[in-house]
């Protein structure tokens, strides 16, 4: 079996199965999803410009009350 990126042999543990594509080398599967700029089943590229800023809002946004509920862990506010 050749992988679907480089189209070299694949053996043993250094390959996987990309469901719905073929057999891979996991280095040439991750560089591939690395250069699609995909997370998790979003393709970013896909994106025009106002999803893409929606999209950081709410990414900021996220960020920012995980951080307010990091630093109220013991509810005692200190001066």
């Amino acid at each position: 079996m050749r992988c679907i990126f480089c189209k070299h042999p694949v053996f043993g543990e250094e390959g996987i199965s990309v469901p719905g594509q073929g057999p891979a080398h996991l280095t040439c599967y991750q560089a591939n999803q690395s250069m699609k700029r995909t997370f998790q089943s979003l393709d970013i590229t896909a994106l025009d410009d106002a999803e893409l800023t929606n999209l950081l809002d709410l990414v900021l946004a996220e960020v920012n009350v995980r951080k307010k509920n990091d630093s109220d862990d013991d509810g005692i506010e200190l001066f």
